[in-house]
């Protein structure tokens, strides 16, 4: 859909119509309503694509309001925001409220998408003409409604479980328990998957739903929710329906210029067009020192030989710390004498040389590292890209696979699928590096793999709080001092008295474990509904 589902004039009337007669008790012929307006198939297909426009917002040149999943990792221990005016920087203190920005946008897309797909499958079990595709689009609409509800449960736990178009007599709905709406979210999805095809062959049904991305989101709901075995099964389901594979450039899977190539891996994603859909990606990762990887995360890449850096025999080098790294690290993060190009803000000056070079200490954040996922630095016009925005892909259902069967089986079943992926970027595999794991130290690698191979793909923050580990984590932040980045002596010759890979603390974080594993219900929602009952620890 790049981006095939356009919101017109119709479908923006038949959502917000009421269903109350004029004083006249006469309709104009011409008068849109969910009554007479699903009498065709081209007008269901419409009506559904406005239900898909709520996986973002549509329209807004705010890059934080579109809520990528990349700026939800500036709330965990991987990243610093310095920018707090996007928002995000107060969630890893411990200062996000009922207030915030982002809790308030999170809840009104979702239940914006919830609302959509309700009045579509209502209107689609009352319309009475034939299509080909009516079942497809039922289950389409079914998922889009279970995903919007899971992403809801995600970070509010219970909320209110709404099925049905709205009407005066719910006007107060109460939360429903976690467990009531993690029940419905796989109904939804157990009654989409049957009716959703393994692959589309037309262009212009790129990006629509399809029976795998459906079973991944279960076998994601399942391990969120650790049903061990349950969640092995469905995301061995999804590796035995032979569609997906891994896509062979681990660093150019994330580049707008392959997009067109990587279907094979991207599972889920919302397409942006150059002038007619920008993305504005590139601003918080580009352009402003928003983007700032933490040395925590950093020192997570263990060494191309498979080992962590703080194991013995792994030939870690502090003086030349970069060096031997898992291949990932390079294509993920600028790091202090990575090699640079960036023609947005002219570096290296595109007149003189298309050569990079290596990166200046003023362009490295205040950690001492940049976002290089995701980042493409030939890029010559920031406001003319359309970088697609991922949300579900095979690297994640092979990690969800391996997790999973660990804690229903143990590990043996568990080294193939972290061995595909370090196959791919050339590391040394598991089975290689460190063969006979037990349970619990294959469970610290399996963690340790989601946290790299998923670096800035949003999936951090739920990862940290399911594993009950975020007090733990979130702490304070560390990066480098630049003023000791001065002047790069060069791949493998250390360090020098205008070179010292120097920790400092770039960021004082705070974790209340009685308070922040939930966001806070919206205050305008507590305001309104006399019967929302807000989470722990938040007035």
């Amino acid at each position: 859909m790049k981006y095939t589902f356009h919101l017109i004039i119709a479908f923006q009337l038949l959502f917000g119509l009421s269903c109350s007669k004029s004083f006249l008790e006469k309709k104009p012929l011409d008068f849109i309503s969910p009554d007479n307006y699903l009498t065709n198939d081209a007008q269901a297909k419409i009506l559904l694509n406005g239900v898909y426009t709520s996986l973002d917002f549509i329209g807004t040149s705010n890059e934080n309001q579109k809520m990528f999943p990349f700026q939800l990792e500036t709330t965990t221990d991987d990243v610093y925001d310095s920018q707090p005016w996007h928002n995000t920087t107060e969630w890893a203190r411990g200062q996000g409220n009922s207030n915030s920005p982002w809790a308030r946008w999170k809840w009104d897309l979702d239940f914006q998408g919830i609302s959509r797909a309700n009045v579509f499958l209502a209107g689609m079990t009352a319309a009475t003409f034939e299509s080909a595709d009516r079942k497809r689009y039922i289950a389409e609409a079914k998922f889009l409604r279970a995903w919007f509800y899971h992403d809801l449960v995600v970070y509010y736990g219970g909320v209110p479980l709404i099925l049905t178009p709205g009407d005066l007599s719910n006007s107060f709905p109460t939360r429903n328990s976690k467990e009531e709406v993690i029940g419905q979210i796989l109904k939804d999805l157990e009654e989409a998957i049957p009716d959703l095809p393994r692959q589309y062959a037309a262009d212009e049904d790129r990006g629509r739903i399809a029976k795998g991305t459906a079973m991944g989101l279960k076998a994601r709901v399942l391990l969120y929710n650790e049903q061990w075995e349950a969640a092995a099964a469905a995301a061995k389901a999804v590796i035995d329906l032979g569609v997906y594979s891994l896509f062979p450039d681990y660093q150019g899977l994330f580049l707008e210029k392959n997009e067109n190539s990587t279907g094979q891996e991207i599972m889920l994603q919302v397409y942006y067009t150059p002038d007619i859909m920008p993305s504005f990606i590139y601003y918080p990762i580009g352009v402003y020192p928003a983007f700032a990887p933490t040395l925590q995360f950093v020192n997570a890449y263990y060494m191309k030989n498979g080992l962590p850096i703080d194991r013995a025999g792994s030939g870690y080098d502090p003086e030349n710390p970069y060096m031997n790294r898992d291949p990932r690290l390079n294509a993920s993060i600028f790091y202090p004498g990575s090699k640079y190009v960036n023609y947005i803000i002219k570096t290296p000056d595109p007149a003189i040389s298309k050569d990079s070079v290596t990166i200046p200490s003023w362009l490295l954040n205040e950690s001492g590292f940049r976002a290089k996922k995701h980042f493409d630095g030939t890029l010559m016009n920031i406001e003319k890209e359309g970088h697609n925005k991922c949300f579900m892909r095979y690297g994640e259902i092979l990690l969800t696979y391996a997790e999973a069967q660990n804690e229903a089986q143990g590990p043996q079943d568990c080294y193939d699928v972290i061995d595909q992926l370090r196959r791919r970027v050339g590391m040394t595999t598991l089975s290689d590096a460190m063969p006979g794991l037990s349970k619990d130290d294959m469970r610290k690698v399996i963690r340790n793999e989601r946290r790299v191979e998923l670096a800035f793909e949003g999936t951090r923050w739920a990862d940290i709080r399911r594993w009950k580990i975020a007090e733990q984590v979130m702490v304070d932040a560390m990066g480098y001092d630049n003023t000791k980045l001065v002047a790069y002596p060069g791949d493998g010759l250390g360090t020098s008295p205008d070179w010292k890979y120097e920790p400092m603390v770039i960021d004082h974080r705070s974790f209340n474990a009685n308070r922040d594993y939930l966001w806070p219900i919206p205050q305008k929602e507590i305001n309104a509904n006399h019967n929302m009952v807000q989470n722990p620890g938040y007035n």
